[in-house]
């Protein structure tokens, strides 16, 4: 089993520690309105760990709305500065769940999940936002 150390040496992704409302839906056929409301724990380019109450599998596709505060502002649209709706609107990506494990106080699940496809300008708004969050 590898160790926190191995794992942190994997990561190709700086990550940064993000008390955000997800819903994540999990993509299948036929569709259902099942929306798992969740709180992130950490984001990254890469990716996303958040709580949930029930559990996905490793594998599932998911589709996932973040309320990213503020992650707008580093797109390069004008509509983003000055359209409070485009401004908060949130993230939307399909993600891949990577791993998927019970809480140790049994109170839900923490959900790892790498991100498979998002629209190429929220990427890089992501990764700028990331950035930005480093410095301060």
């Amino acid at each position: 089993m590898p160790t926190d150390q191995h794992l942190s040496d994997q990561r190709k992704f700086h990550r940064i520690s993000e008390d955000v409302t997800i819903e994540a839906k999990k993509i299948e056929y036929p569709l259902t309105e099942d929306i798992q409301r969740g709180v992130g724990v950490n984001i990254s380019a890469g990716g996303i760990c958040f709580t949930g109450p029930t559990p996905f599998k490793p594998g599932d596709l998911i589709g996932l709305e973040i309320q990213l505060t503020g992650w707008q502002h580093h797109k390069r649209s004008y509509a983003a500065v000055i359209d409070d709706g485009q401004a908060l609107a949130p993230l939307t990506a399909v993600s891949r769940v990577a791993w998927c494990k019970e809480r140790p106080d049994q109170d839900g699940y923490d959900i790892g999940v790498t991100f498979v496809d998002i629209y190429p300008d929220d990427y890089q708004a992501l990764q700028k936002y990331i950035s930005a969050s480093q410095l301060n």
